[in-house]
Parts: C-alpha cells; sequence; structure tokens
C-alpha cells in the first residue's frame, strides 16, 4: 500500500508581507510613470505621409515666368532642404515635409528640443532628412527620417558644440562645430571625430594639437578639408582629414599646413568648396597668405580677395582674384550641381569648375549661388532670377517675381549679420523654385 504524503502546509501571509507587495508594486509604477514623463518618446510626435507626393521629374525647359507659391518658417536651415519629393523646413522643434505645389503637410516630426539644423541627405540612394536637436551636450541628438513618409529611420546620440553646421556628400555627412567635428555614414555610424573629445578611448587617435577653433569644413569625395586655429599656430591652419578611420581607428590626415602667417586676428580664409582632386578656399586678404606668390604690394593697399586653389593634400596650386569682402557671409553655403559649383561673396557669385575648383566666371550684382535647371544657370538677383548661359555666363533672360517680406527681412537687425539675411540660396525642384532667405522658404512655379 503506497504512503501518503505528508501535506504542506500553505504559506501564510501576513498583513505586513502584503503590504510590503503592495508597496513595491506602487514604486515600480510610479518608477516607469517618472522615466515615461521625462522620456523623449513622451516629448515626440510623429505624423507620418497618407498620400504620397511623387518624385520631381527634372525640368526640360526653363519656365517662361514663375509666380509665387508660398512661405514657410526654416530657421534650422540656411539652404532650402530637399528630398526626392518634397521640401524639408525646420523650425521650432518640427521638421515638416512640405508638398511643393502648396507647402501643405505631407509629414511633421517634432521635438520639444532646440532644433538645431536640418538637412536633406542621399536623395538618389537613402533619401533621408536629418534632424539635429539640442541637449545638455550640444547639438547631438540625430534622428534620420525617410524624406518621403517621415518615418523615422535611425538615430545617434554624441557629444557636441551648441551649434552645428550640416553638409552633405555622396558617402557621409558632415558635422561641424566650432570645437569639434563629426562625420556619420548612411546608417548613422560615426566616420571620425576630430577637435574637442572629452573621453578619447584612444588619446592617439588623431592629430595631437590643442585648443583648436574651427572655423569652416567641407566635404570632398573620401576627404574632407577644414580651417582652424590652434594654440601654437601663428596663422590660420588648412587641414585634410579622411572621412573615415584607417585600419587602426585613427583619424587620417593627408595634410595640415599654415596657409596664413603672422597673426590670426582678421577675419579667417574659409573652405567654400572641395573635389575629389581639388579644394577651394576663399581669403578675404584680411590675412598676408603663406606662401605669398602675389606681387609685392604697398603695405597702405588692401589685398583683394582671391579664390586659393590647394590640392586634396593641402599644397597650393593657384590663386584667383575675385570680387568680395575680407569675410564670407556668416551662413555662406555653396550649391553644386551639373559640373558647377557656385558661391556668394557677398557682392558677386563665384562659379567654380566642379573638378577643378578654379574660377570659371563671377556675376556682380547677384543674391547668392545658384543652380543648373534644363540646361540653364539660375541666380537670384533683386528683381527675381537671372537665367545665364552656363558655358559664356551671358544672361539670356531674367525672370521677375516679387519676394514677399525679403525687404523687410533684409534689414540689418540686432544679433545677425546682414549680409546672410540679404543672401538668398536657389534651388531647383523639378519646374520649381525653391529660396530661401534668412529663416524664410520660399517657393515659385509656373502660372496654372
Amino acid at each position: 500500500m503506497a504512503r501518503s504524503r505528508p501535506r504542506v502546509a500553505p504559506e501564510r501571509r501576513t498583513r505586513i508581507d502584503l503590504l510590503i507587495s503592495a508597496l513595491i508594486i506602487v514604486v515600480v509604477l510610479m518608477a516607469g510613470a517618472v522615466i515615461w514623463w521625462f522620456s523623449p518618446v513622451r516629448h515626440t510626435t510623429s505624423d507620418r505621409a497618407h498620400r504620397v507626393v511623387p518624385a520631381a521629374k527634372p525640368a526640360t525647359t526653363v519656365p517662361a515666368a514663375l509666380v509665387p507659391l508660398w512661405q514657410a518658417p526654416s530657421a534650422a536651415t540656411t539652404v532650402a532642404a530637399l528630398s526626392r519629393s518634397l521640401v524639408i523646413t525646420g523650425d521650432d522643434g518640427s521638421v515638416i515635409g512640405r508638398d511643393p505645389a502648396t507647402g501643405s503637410q505631407v509629414w511633421r516630426y517634432h521635438r520639444n528640443r532646440r532644433l538645431c539644423a536640418v538637412l536633406g541627405a542621399w536623395r538618389d540612394s537613402h533619401d533621408t532628412v536629418l534632424s539635429v536637436y539640442g541637449n545638455s551636450r550640444g547639438c547631438g541628438e540625430v534622428t534620420a527620417l525617410d524624406g518621403d513618409t517621415g518615418a523615422r529611420t535611425g538615430a545617434r546620440t554624441s557629444d557636441a558644440d551648441d551649434a552645428v553646421n550640416l553638409a552633405g556628400g555622396s558617402g557621409y555627412v558632415l558635422a561641424q562645430g566650432r570645437t569639434r567635428l563629426e562625420t556619420w555614414g548612411t546608417n548613422l555610424v560615426r566616420g571620425i571625430e576630430y577637435g574637442r573629445v572629452d573621453a578619447p578611448v584612444k588619446p592617439d587617435a588623431q592629430p595631437q594639437r590643442t585648443g583648436c577653433d574651427i572655423s569652416s569644413a567641407v566635404l570632398g569625395a573620401d576627404r574632407l578639408a577644414l580651417i582652424e586655429h590652434c594654440d601654437d599656430d601663428s596663422g590660420y591652419r588648412l587641414t585634410v582629414l579622411g572621412v573615415n578611420q584607417d585600419d587602426d581607428e585613427k583619424v587620417r590626415q593627408f595634410g595640415s599646413t599654415i596657409i596664413t602667417r603672422g597673426t590670426a586676428d582678421g577675419p579667417p580664409p574659409a573652405v567654400v568648396a572641395m573635389s575629389s582632386s581639388a579644394i577651394a578656399v576663399y581669403d578675404g586678404g584680411a590675412n598676408p597668405p603663406e606662401p605669398d606668390t602675389a606681387p609685392a604690394a604697398d603695405a597702405a593697399t588692401p589685398r583683394r580677395a582671391a579664390i586659393r586653389q590647394f590640392s586634396t593634400d593641402g599644397v597650393q596650386r593657384r590663386t584667383n582674384t575675385v570680387n568680395g569682402p575680407r569675410a564670407l557671409p556668416a551662413a555662406n553655403a555653396a550649391i553644386t550641381s551639373d559640373g558647377l559649383t557656385t558661391f556668394w561673396t557677398g557682392s558677386a557669385t563665384v562659379v567654380l569648375d566642379a573638378g577643378s575648383m578654379r574660377p570659371a566666371f563671377q556675376v556682380p550684382g547677384t543674391l547668392g549661388p545658384g543652380q543648373i535647371m534644363a540646361g540653364k544657370l539660375l541666380l537670384p538677383i533683386a528683381s527675381g532670377i537671372s537665367v545665364r548661359d552656363p558655358a559664356t555666363m551671358r544672361e539670356t533672360r531674367t525672370i521677375r517675381y516679387p519676394r514677399a517680406g525679403y525687404d523687410k527681412a533684409s534689414h540689418d537687425k540686432a544679433g545677425h549679420d546682414m549680409e546672410t539675411d540679404r543672401m538668398i540660396t536657389l534651388r531647383v525642384l523639378g519646374d520649381r523654385i525653391v529660396e530661401q532667405w534668412g529663416s524664410t522658404v520660399a517657393a515659385y512655379g509656373p502660372p496654372a
């Protein structure tokens, strides 16, 4: 006969046990509520697209006339950001994909943080919109959005300066502040960090210069160029770096040379564009160049502004004088299309060959850089657009239209750079023109 097992008395729970269990549950729920309350998710709104706007097809002709379509604020951009089909604006924490015909919202991404910069990147491949938000570590919270739908496709966070400039390339994006810069690939994995690194994993991973102030930087094919001034420098320095690390996880430096001599008290030169074989540097003449290959001049005669061309190893090749002030507008931007790069000096648009970086033309009386449309170069002027033959730079006609609010925005304001407020950058999206001046984006199209 089987022996029966003795019964185990049930565990007795006292009132104190039940009270402790209840308190634990309450604490866990409160902790979860606190985490949710302060989490980025709670303070983020993502309104994805409910309709598809077809990708813009290249224009076959320049419109005979253009009329204003819409305007929107975009303080987070200097040059209007574009996806394949939409105009992207960034303002007051919101990144909005807009229908180019009407300006109406197609999608919106919003956070209750300071929006530092917005860029349309890799339009021919990934069609990504990059939005950079600020936190206690600077402008280092990056979110990647799909250009058509606004869907979140990636994110990264890193140390950064309180203000950054974004520039796109074929495979990487450059984020540059005053004391440090970074590059990111299409997957948002960092290529390099350079400059101030608060907690370096490898102390010898980058060139050993200290106290460097980075005034400008541009991307080339697989390299970037920057102008900096470091603690022990007698002038401004041109440095050329690889966009990603070498096999030993170190920053690759292809050249670093002092290009002005004496002091660095005057406005610095500025890198304006870079190709796979050359670098264009605008030198306003505020500091004597090094090496100085120009004829001797009277010390009382100011030096003329010039485009200095360097190899992608930082070796100077030639110099061409241009019309321009001692310093470029603070928000200067170059636009490259169809083999030409254009940028504005503050008094003229300089047209560079996009390969050699050699100045081909300069056009006075313009208001900013322009872009090719249907084989013609369009440049912003006070009355509208100057349409030019890119081979000769002869003006073939003008397209006149009003810019509502431009005159008011271009007046000098406290805390603003007057030339930056006056500058108009011009982009092309299909048969429409998208301009930006100050914090205003404006679209124009053929009459209905």
